[in-house]
């Protein structure tokens, strides 16, 4: 079995067993180095690969979506970026960049994609479901089908971002390495997940609204979230918390727990915003333009 992707430990304390898509049993352990929860063993890649090709976007379960095609749930992704982008000052971000150019992991449908797009970005997509991509495509969006990490772009981009994407992979270490080499110096990395830890996931033990098995693999904490990232050349900016799991769609009860989930960090989502540390010689260059323009905008003195 595979170390920890977070602190390399190999030391792990068994949770609890549940079933997953096709009846089977999973087994979730946690890490005694970093408290990350994960699957042990992983699932192998056609399982997972099997999971995101048939109705898993389209047929309401446990673990899928009801209709994620669709203009409604479009119009609420795009609610939830707008917010979390939002929560993250991501717009004071946004202002010093150029022509930029962002990259979704994990991108599904494309619906950040397109957000992006129409803020005057670059922006480009990978996904692993083909009806995913073929829908994409369909919408003319930049979207491709692979493997990330088997993937090699053609430029640096300014933003990446994983949006509930990092819970789904076996190796979240090696995304992250890799994100860092396809950012500019600079660079932001946006990611969100579920959120264990001190939390409202507390409340509902093995039935806990994201403990899905196969399709999520790692559960992170604010902790070894924040380690994973800035252990591997990132400075963490930001993290926000959101979501609590109680009532359904407007109900007051819902209102209220969906409250202090955010305002007393609570929530079992979290959104985290980090930015690519420069190496020295990055350094030195950044250094020397800002003087170089400062020289420029400096008034002449008589």
């Amino acid at each position: 079995m595979n170390a920890c992707p977070v602190c390399g430990g190999n030391k792990f304390r068994f949770l609890f067993d549940k079933e997953g898509s096709g009846r089977k049993i999973f087994s979730l352990y946690k890490c005694a180095g970093c408290a990350l929860e994960l699957l042990r063993p992983f699932p192998s890649d056609a399982e997972i690969d099997g999971c995101y090709q048939g109705d898993y976007f389209t047929k309401r379960t446990d673990r899928g979506y009801d209709d994620y095609f669709s203009e409604k749930v479009r119009s609420e992704i795009e609610r939830v970026f707008r917010l979390n982008l939002r929560d993250l000052d991501f717009d004071d971000y946004e202002k010093t960049l150029e022509k930029p150019f962002s990259l979704d992991i994990g991108c599904a449908a494309g619906y950040f994609v397109s957000y992006m797009h129409e803020r005057g970005w670059n922006s480009c997509g990978i996904e692993v479901s083909e009806p995913c991509v073929d829908f994409a495509k369909k919408n003319n969006l930049n979207v491709i089908k692979g493997d990330y990490l088997q993937t090699e772009f053609p430029y640096k981009f300014d933003l990446i971002t994983m949006w509930a994407t990092i819970e789904h992979l076996k190796n979240p270490d090696r995304f992250i390495e890799k994100i860092l080499h396809d950012l500019k110096p600079g660079g932001m990395l946006i990611v969100s997940t579920c959120r264990r830890g001190i939390s409202f996931s507390k409340l509902f033990g093995k039935k806990w609204r994201f403990y899905n098995f196969p399709e999520h693999l790692c559960f992170f904490n604010s902790k070894n979230l924040k380690r994973l990232v800035s252990e591997r050349g990132f400075s963490v900016n930001k993290t926000v918390t959101y979501g609590s799991g109680i009532g359904r769609g407007r109900d007051v009860k819902k209102k209220i727990a969906d409250f202090f989930a955010k305002r007393f960090f609570l929530g079992d989502m979290i959104l985290l915003s980090a930015q690519k540390n420069l190496v020295p010689e990055e350094l030195e260059c950044l250094q020397k333009k800002r003087l170089e323009e400062f020289v420029v905008l400096s008034p002449k003195r008589n």
